[in-house]
């Protein structure tokens, strides 16, 4: 199915004026609610989609952002989308073309596959500014047709997965690692070379065991060391050791096209809270548990 089929030209909007958040989503909402018949509508409609927004942003660092709400007693999904020439701050992320869905609570599988779909249209600039310089519904929906925009059937980790995820070399040295997890508050990345092939990860915790003399790793009691530092070893050698010095190299990776099922059970199974994902031997993502909980579970 083609995205297309899900649009209404009167529903797509060109804005140049300077709106808040609040304002460009109560001009959606009003749209849709003057022309068809939904089980809540007006301020409550609103505010039930403010308060989604809270719990999860519904930003992403391609520039779109997709708020909705599922209805009970509502058989259909609605899309509604503006974009605006003077782009939305969403907590740091510029946002200039904003998608709101409203659909029932026994479509996620279908609102999964419509977002994956924007947010695949969202990663191509090109795409985007094409859709900008349309200037009005018709045109937008006759470019999405030319351009076979499809609403998959299943999602697959592609959809949710981070791209171009943060990575370290193993030519790293620890204290380089440590100030990049820092920087970016991560436990753990990836390790590629120099043409971006995967070749294992690291994390927090293989960094930590530096700091752990032998001899402590075989003690059933450790509280005789609570005046002795062994962490001074981790501090002595992060200048010395490289990150091919701790890393691992033999890790569980996903494909794209691994099934979010599949992913869970490989988080499970291995006792992982993320997976590189590998295609061709090169990295070309990273997924979460948190982005399964959040892009798909709390949907």
């Amino acid at each position: 199915m083609l995205l297309a089929s899900f649009l209404e030209p009167r529903n797509i909007l060109f804005e140049n004026r300077v709106l808040t958040k609040e304002q460009l989503y109560q001009i959606l909402v009003d749209r849709l609610c003057s022309q068809y018949k939904l089980p809540i509508c007006g301020s409550k409609l609103m505010e039930l989609i403010l308060q989604r927004d809270e719990e999860v942003s519904p930003a992403y660092s391609t520039g779109i952002a997709i708020p909705h709400i599922r209805m009970e007693n509502f058989n259909d999904t609605l899309i509604a989308m503006a974009f605006l020439q003077n782009p939305l701050d969403y907590n740091g992320i510029k946002v200039s073309w904003v998608v709101l869905i409203i659909t029932d609570k026994t479509s996620s599988k279908l609102y999964l596959n419509i977002v994956a779909a924007l947010l695949k249209l969202s990663n191509d600039k090109e795409a985007v500014a094409d859709l900008h310089n349309t200037g009005d519904g018709h045109s937008v929906i006759q470019y999405l047709k030319k351009k076979e925009v499809e609403v998959k059937k299943d999602v697959t980790i592609a959809d949710i997965m981070v791209q171009k995820p943060i990575a370290v070399h193993p030519e790293n040295t620890l204290r380089e690692l440590i100030n990049l997890m820092c920087m970016y508050r991560v436990a753990g990345m990836p390790v590629v070379d120099a043409t971006g092939k995967y070749i294992g990860e690291v994390n927090v915790l293989n960094l930590l065991k530096v700091g752990i003399p032998d001899f402590v790793m075989m003690l059933d009691d450790l509280s005789f060391l609570a005046s002795y530092e062994p962490l001074e070893n981790l501090l002595e050698k992060q200048d010395l050791l490289l990150v091919n010095d701790i890393m691992a190299t033999d890790e569980k990776t996903l494909s794209p096209e691994t099934s979010i099922i599949e992913a869970v059970f490989l988080m499970f199974t291995n006792k992982k809270r993320y997976l590189s994902v590998v295609k061709e031997g090169k990295l070309v993502g990273l997924v979460t548990a948190m982005d399964i909980l959040t892009k798909v579970i709390a949907v």
